[in-house]
C-alpha cells in the first residue's frame, strides 16, 4: 500500500473499533424503561445507523485488503486517493455529489433576487 492509501486503511480501521464500542454500548446499556418510551425510538434508529456506517467501513477496509478500494461500484472507474480520503467509505462517483448539490444550493440567489420566475429559480 501507499502512504494515502495506508492513512485511509488506519482511519478506517479506527472507525470500525469505534463505531463497534457505540454499538455495543447502545445495545447493552438499555435500561428496562426504554423500552416503552420515546428514548427507546432514537437508540434503535441510532443503532440502525450505526450498524450501516460500520458495514460501509468493513465493507471499505475489505476492498483495501482485496486491492479494489476506490473502484466504482457503478462505473468500474478509479477514484482518486484525494477523493476516498474525504469519504473513506464512498463506494460510488455518485457518492460525492452531495458537495455539488449542497453548493449549488448555497449559491443559488433567492427568487426575488433574480429575473427568474419562482418555478426557474428552484429547478436550476
Amino acid at each position: 500500500m501507499n502512504g494515502d492509501l495506508d492513512t485511509i486503511y488506519m482511519e478506517l480501521l479506527q472507525m470500525k473499533e469505534e463505531l463497534q464500542s457505540k454499538l455495543f454500548e447502545y445495545a447493552s446499556f438499555r435500561s428496562p424503561a426504554e423500552h416503552v418510551t420515546f428514548n427507546q425510538a432514537k437508540t434503535t434508529t441510532l443503532l440502525y445507523h450505526i450498524k450501516e456506517e460500520l458495514q460501509d467501513v468493513s465493507l471499505a477496509i475489505a476492498k483495501i485488503e482485496q486491492g479494489t478500494y476506490g473502484i466504482c461500484e457503478a462505473t468500474g472507474h478509479t477514484i482518486p486517493l484525494e477523493q476516498m480520503g474525504m469519504l473513506p467509505t464512498a463506494r460510488t462517483t455518485d457518492d460525492f455529489l452531495y458537495h455539488k448539490q449542497y453548493e449549488k444550493k448555497a449559491f443559488t440567489p433567492y427568487p426575488h433576487e433574480s429575473n427568474d420566475s419562482h418555478f426557474e429559480a428552484f429547478h436550476m
